[in-house]
């Protein structure tokens, strides 16, 4: 899962790019960035992104999209998820 999920932005990345969707094109590989590295705030950022991505799929009817980020959302959930980039909590912070 820690593999997988940076690697799936950076071909989303690529994707958003040839369709003209420069927003997502930039910060999709900064997400997957913070997620390669592991940093403390990877996840939350990673649920920010894509839910504004779900959000925006279902304004413009991409059914594709919306799925592609309720599965990485749903992914985010497994315990390999959990595992690789752990919740914030208050002591962390």
């Amino acid at each position: 899962m820690a593999i997988v999920l940076p690697l799936a932005l950076v071909a989303y990345a690529g994707v958003a790019a040839t369709l003209g969707w420069w927003p997502s094109a930039v910060i999709a590989p900064a997400v997957a960035w913070l997620l390669w590295r592991r940093h403390a705030r990877a996840r939350f950022t990673a649920y920010v992104f894509f839910s504004v991505m779900t959000a925006r799929a279902l304004f413009i009817a991409s059914w594709p999209l919306a799925l592609f980020a309720l599965g990485a959302i749903g992914a985010l959930q497994l315990p390999s998820a959990r595992r690789a980039w752990p919740r914030i909590s208050r002591a962390r912070s």
